[in-house]
Formats: C-alpha cells, structure tokens, sequence
C-alpha cells in the first residue's frame, strides 16, 4: 500500500509540475486536493472515532479523555444532553485531610469547621468545582437536586453542606451568579436553600485533600456524626458525581447500622 502510494503521489506532482499551458492551470487545485488525499494513506488501520457524547457524560477530547483534558475546558458542556449522576457509587477515594478539621467562609465572611457545620447529625459535603467560566452545568445541577430533595437527607438525620471553591477572596461575588444558576434549574425556583454554602478561598481545603484540577475535581463525603468518613467519593470527569439516590443509600446504611447496634447494646442489656 505505502510503495503504491509513493508511486501515485510522484506521478500526480509531476502532473503538476508539468501542467503550465493555461488549460492546464485549471486542474491544478483539483490534482493538489488528490495530492493530500493520497499522501493521507499510510495503510493503517483508521483511528478509532472519537466517542459521541452521551446524556450526562462530556464529549471525548482529541486526546481520547473526557472531562476535557481532566477538567479544563468548556467546548462540549451544552453538548451532554440530560444531565444524570451514577444512582448506585462506591466509596473511590480517600480523603488526604482530616476532613472535620476543614474550615471554610460562611457567607458572611466568618470562618467556621465542617465539625460545627455538622453538629450532632451526619454530614455530606458536596465539593463544586468551583467559580470556573462558564458556569459548571453539572455543578448546578447537583446542587438544584440536593435543594429538591434536601427533606429525604435530612430525615435521615444529616445534614448537606455545599462548598464553592474559590481562586482568590475577589471571586466570592460569583457564588451570587452560581446559585441563582442552580436555582433556576428547580421546578420552584423561588424555593430557598435548606443547607449552608460555603466558600473554599483560595482552594486551600481542595489541596489539603488533594483533589485539586481547574479547580476542582467534584468529590463528595460523608462523615457520621461521630466524624467518621464513610464515603469518599472523587469524579474522574466534571460529570462523574454520586446522585442523590446513591447519597440517601450511603446515608441507609449508616443509620442502618446505628439501628443494628442500639438493638445490640438493648439485648446485652437484658437480664
């Protein structure tokens, strides 16, 4: 194939070369538009096609990542269709911080833990990837749903905590923008905010644990109420994320388990 190639293309650039009669000048961009067509053959096999988007998951860059190069980029983000989150995910990472002792900036500008966020209930910190530009789709739908279905966590005695990293304390004023993008992605926007949102300035928490990639990869943990991790979760692409379904089965079995141990200690009790 490639000796058959080679003799074609000489033999077409010699076509072209020779071709200096007026009449001939008119098949000069014809025969150079063969020229590169042959020139394209090598003999191997075609590149595998690039994956076409699918709902919820973004389309594959050049490269073959999604995510664009990870996290960077914005080119396919209104080409994913229906945004949907895994309903069923399992624990993937481990956080690199003790994420209790995490602190953030309140709306107000004070700084407060994940510990007092907490209190005395489960906790599940949601991380957005933060003020990127455009708005991350996918992070304001994460956080629509989480206010649309805030009662199913908090009957489970948790409690949801939203945190919007942020490069520099000037980029606070983009949470505005960001939560009036979520907002308007319920059915009811005018419904407030059950949960607090938080700022991570200057990214600090996102690198203490590690997850750190334009700006930041969205992760999600929970932590019981006695500040043990139960759930870690990284996405390995800005659509990779634990729906609400996978985060109430998280929160199931936590609370099952409480239920199994107070039934435990109740018959060790019993004479």
């Amino acid at each position: 194939m490639t000796t058959t190639v080679t003799t074609t293309t000489n033999m077409v650039t010699n076509m072209i070369t020779t071709t200096t009669s007026p009449t001939g000048c008119g098949f000069r961009a014809p025969l150079l538009a063969l020229l590169v067509l042959l020139a394209s053959c090598t003999g191997e096999d075609p590149a595998t096609p690039v994956p076409a988007t699918t709902d919820g998951e973004p389309a594959a860059e050049s490269d073959g990542s999604y995510g664009y190069g990870g996290y960077g980029g914005y080119g396919s983000y209104y080409g994913a269709g229906e945004i949907k989150f895994l309903d069923e995910a399992a624990t993937n990472a481990s956080p690199e911080a003790e994420l209790t002792q995490l602190v953030f900036i309140d709306t107000d500008g004070n700084e407060t833990s994940v510990s007092e966020l907490a209190g005395d209930r489960h906790l599940v910190l949601v991380i957005t990837r933060g003020n990127t530009t455009p708005i991350c789709p996918y992070c304001s739908t994460q956080v629509a749903r989480l206010i649309a279905r805030y009662d199913e966590i908090a009957k489970r005695g948790a409690e949801v905590v939203a945190v919007y990293p942020i490069e520099t304390g000037e980029d606070r004023e983009k949470l505005d923008r960001f939560l009036e993008n979520s907002r308007g992605r319920l059915d009811d926007p005018s419904l407030p905010i059950p949960f607090p949102v938080v700022l991570d300035v200057e990214l600090k928490a996102v690198d203490r644990l590690g997850i750190r990639k334009d700006l930041s990869k969205p992760a999600t943990y929970i932590i019981d109420k006695d500040g043990r991790v139960r759930f870690a979760y990284v996405g390995a692409n800005i659509a990779d994320r634990p729906g609400v379904d996978a985060i109430v089965a998280q929160l199931d079995q936590i609370v099952g388990g409480e239920s199994d141990a107070s039934t435990s200690e109740e018959t060790a009790d019993t004479p």
